[in-house]
C-alpha cells in the first residue's frame, strides 16, 4: 500500500480498518490535541480506526502536534490539502480511506470515549444512513458561555435540533455526519463548487434519493464555541453567505430555519423605512417583539449563566444579523451574476 503520511510508518492492516475517522484541519493547535486525544482513546470498537488529519496548510504548531503522538505513522497519519478548504480535504480522505465507515471529524470538537461505538450501535440498530450527536458547546468567560449558550438553544439555532435534543430522531441535518464509504462513493463525493456548507448540501443530496439520518444524545459531541464576538460574526457570516447557494441548489429542501435570520433583518430595515411615515407605530412591532425576545433569552439563560446571562443577547443579535447580512448579500451577488450573465449572452 502506498505511503499515505508526510514521514515513513507502518500503515495499519487494511483488513482490520474499520472506521476512517477524518479531520480537517487548517492552524487548530489550541485543539488538535484533545481532539486527536478523545479519538485515539476510542472504546468498544470492533476493529482499528484510522485517523487521517488533513492539512490545509497550516503555519502554526498544528502539524507538530500531530506528529508528536507515539500513534503518529501507524494509526495516525497527515495528508496535504494545498487547496486548504475542507471540501477538498473530506474528498482527499474518501479516495485513501481503509475504513468500512466514514467519520467526518471537527477538530474544534472532543468526542466521548463511546463516540464511534454508539455510532455504530445507532446506525445498524435503525438502518440509518448517516447518524450523528448532540454537539454540546462550552465556552471560557462571559461572552465564550454565552456564545456557546446561545448555540446550544432554540434562542439562537432555531430548530436545529442536534445541538440540543435529548431523544433520539431522525433529522435533516447532523454534526460529523457518520456514514459509510460506500454512501458517500454512491453520492459522488462532497460538491467542490460549494465553498462551504458541503456537510449541509451532503446531507440534503442524502435524504433526497430516500436516505435516513438520525441524531442520538447518546452519541456525545463536547464543541468549543467562539470565545468573543468578532470570531462570533466571521463564523455566522460564513454559515449564513453559503447557505444562501445551497439553498438555491435545493429548492425546497431546506429548512425555514435557514431563512428566518434574513427575514429578521429584512423586517428591521423596513420598520426603519416606516419610521418616517405615518405608520410609525406600526414599524416599532418588529423591533420590539425582537427586543422582548432577547430579553426573555436573556431570563431563560440566567439560572445557568447567572451574571453572564446579560451579554446573551448581544451574543443572539450578532449571530442573527451576521448570518441575515450575509445571506443577502448572497442574494445581492447572485442576482448582480446573472445579469452580467445576461448582458453578455445578449
Amino acid at each position: 500500500m502506498e505511503q499515505r503520511s508526510e514521514e515513513t510508518h507502518v500503515p495499519v492492516r487494511a483488513d482490520r480498518v474499520i472506521i476512517t475517522a477524518v479531520v480537517a484541519t487548517y492552524n487548530e493547535e489550541a485543539y488538535i490535541g484533545p481532539c486527536l486525544m478523545s479519538l485515539l482513546d476510542q472504546q468498544s470498537v470492533d476493529g482499528e480506526v484510522e485517523i487521517l488529519v488533513i492539512d490545509g496548510g497550516s503555519t502554526d504548531r498544528t502539524l507538530q502536534i500531530v506528529r508528536s503522538f507515539p500513534e503518529f505513522g501507524h494509526r495516525l497519519h497527515v495528508l496535504s490539502n494545498p487547496r486548504r478548504l475542507q471540501v477538498y480535504a473530506w474528498n482527499l480522505a474518501l479516495a485513501q480511506a481503509q475504513g468500512e465507515y466514514y467519520a467526518m471529524i471537527g477538530a474544534h470538537a472532543e468526542y466521548s470515549p463511546t463516540y464511534f461505538a454508539s455510532c455504530l450501535e445507532v446506525m445498524r440498530r435503525t438502518g440509518a444512513d448517516g447518524v450523528g450527536g448532540v454537539a454540546y458547546a462550552y465556552g471560557d468567560g462571559w461572552m465564550g458561555r454565552a456564545i456557546a449558550w446561545c448555540m446550544s438553544s432554540p434562542f439562537g439555532i432555531g430548530n436545529a435540533r442536534f445541538r440540543y435534543t435529548r431523544q433520539e430522531e431522525e433529522t435533516d441535518s447532523v454534526f460529523a455526519l457518520f456514514t459509510r464509504k460506500k454512501t458517500l462513493l454512491d453520492l459522488g463525493g462532497f460538491d467542490e463548487t460549494l465553498p462551504f456548507d458541503e456537510d449541509s448540501d451532503l446531507n440534503y443530496r442524502l435524504r433526497a434519493r430516500g436516505g435516513k439520518i438520525v441524531m442520538s444524545p447518546s452519541i456525545r459531541v463536547k464543541y468549543a464555541a467562539r470565545g468573543s464576538l468578532h470570531g462570533l460574526w466571521k463564523q455566522m457570516y460564513r454559515y449564513g453567505y453559503f447557505r444562501r447557494f445551497t439553498q438555491r441548489k435545493h429548492r425546497g429542501r431546506t429548512p425555514l430555519r435557514t431563512y428566518v435570520p434574513a427575514a429578521l433583518l429584512a423586517g428591521l430595515a423596513m420598520s426603519a423605512l416606516l419610521a418616517a411615515t405615518p405608520a410609525r407605530l406600526l414599524a416599532a412591532f418588529i423591533p420590539a417583539a425582537y427586543a422582548l425576545f432577547l430579553v426573555a433569552a436573556m431570563l431563560r439563560a440566567a439560572p445557568q449563566l447567572r451574571l453572564g446571562a446579560f451579554v446573551v443577547p448581544a451574543a443572539l443579535l450578532t449571530m442573527h444579523v451576521a448570518y441575515g447580512w450575509a445571506w443577502w448579500s448572497a442574494s445581492f451577488g447572485m442576482f448582480a451574476s446573472q445579469r452580467r450573465r445576461a448582458a453578455r449572452a445578449a
